[in-house]
């Protein structure tokens, strides 16, 4: 029987597949944002029974504990679900209407979720104390290799002290260009100084949003000016989304002229086919998590992987989590997994440990 974590999971990534099935749709994302005098069973027994009514026309989710959405066909349907709960008190109800979906259905979700989070909250308070980096830990998710060999994606975490931690998919849509810099500076440094630790480590990588990659005068420049030779070593992670722009082409053939490896992360997220990732200067494929979620992926897996290959293409897997997910991958022709199943992200005193364990 799944636990409530892995059911809740397993409704957020029904959310993606059924957006990716639709080219126009309505997100209606609801909370229940106090418990007043009601306690938290009763609570949630009356938005199911709410909910219930609209279960033959709409999809309805349980994305987390207090948290639901559902995806309509139309928006009609969410105007009429939307004015028959706003009579609730303790609900706080975010819409989004999409018309000719064009980009990964994790982008609309991301955009619902935000309306649904405090984010005028955290504009203000960045604009009253600006972003300050050392309320940001970096850590360091572990990529194993085929041949034992280890890398690591750098990923930020911001442990802001009045709005408390928050995760990159919340605070960094909402980030100005220049905070965005800022921020992917401190962690080019924080990847550096890994590399230097440890020589052994093959990679480190670093993400890259579309709004980094437009014009990437600063990142040149930032990387000129550390002090560090083996560019292969310093690599970057681009999504989908981001190779929709038209200077994207040239900037990153620049970036990997240098020697630094490009990967697409999440790939399968969003509506690129192979022809058009074999048009761009990249080094490898992340798969999505998604991809990995089921037995009844794993011919899929082997197929895709097997594509990748043909194009001269490394494959990671992301989102390996169990054994059992492990085991399903013999078929598969991929270069590196990365997920729980090898270990969570890593500040670096743990990360210190894990080096030591896999020598």
């Amino acid at each position: 029987m799944e636990t409530g974590i892995t059911k809740f999971e397993s409704n957020r990534k029904s959310v993606l597949k059924s957006i990716e099935d639709k080219k126009s749709f309505a997100l209606v994302y609801i909370t229940i944002s106090s418990w007043h005098n009601l306690n938290t069973s009763k609570c949630i027994d009356v938005v199911k029974k709410k909910l219930a009514m609209y279960q033959t026309e709409v999809e309805c989710y349980r994305v987390f504990d207090k948290e639901y959405i559902l995806v309509c066909n139309v928006q009609s349907q969410a105007h009429l679900i939307i004015q028959d709960l706003s009579n609730i008190e303790y609900l706080k109800i975010h819409y989004l209407s999409v018309q000719d979906r064009k980009l990964p259905a994790l982008n609309y979700v991301r955009q619902v979720y935000l309306q649904n989070t405090n984010s005028n909250a955290i504009k203000e308070y960045i604009s009253h104390k600006g972003l300050l980096m050392d309320e940001f830990e970096i850590v360091f998710q572990p990529i194993l290799h085929n041949n034992r060999q280890v890398s690591f994606e750098a990923l930020s975490r911001w442990k802001c002290e009045e709005l408390g931690p928050m995760s990159p998919g919340i605070f960094m849509p909402i980030l100005d260009i220049e905070n965005l810099v800022e921020l992917t500076k401190n962690i080019i440094n924080k990847a550096v100084d890994l590399l230097k630790r440890y020589n052994d480590i093959v990679y480190v990588s670093i993400n890259l949003t579309a709004s980094l990659i437009k014009d990437i005068s600063w990142l040149i420049e930032h990387l000129n000016e550390i002090n560090f030779n083996n560019n292969s070593r310093i690599a970057f992670e681009i999504t989908e989304e981001t190779l929709m722009g038209i200077e994207v082409r040239e900037n990153l053939k620049i970036i990997r002229d240098r020697g630094h490896i490009i990967f697409i992360d999440d790939f399968g997220s969003g509506n690129l086919n192979f022809q058009y990732i074999s048009l761009f200067p990249l080094d490898g494929v992340k798969l999505d998590r998604l991809f990995i979620s089921g037995q009844s992926n794993k011919k899929v897996i082997e197929m895709l992987t097997k594509f990748i290959k043909a194009l001269n293409l490394k494959v990671i897997i992301e989102g390996v989590e169990s054994v059992e997910q492990f085991n399903s991958l013999s078929e598969a022709e991929y270069d590196s997994i990365q997920g729980f199943y090898i270990s969570k992200p890593l500040t670096m005193n743990d990360l210190s440990i894990f080096m030591n364990e896999i020598r």
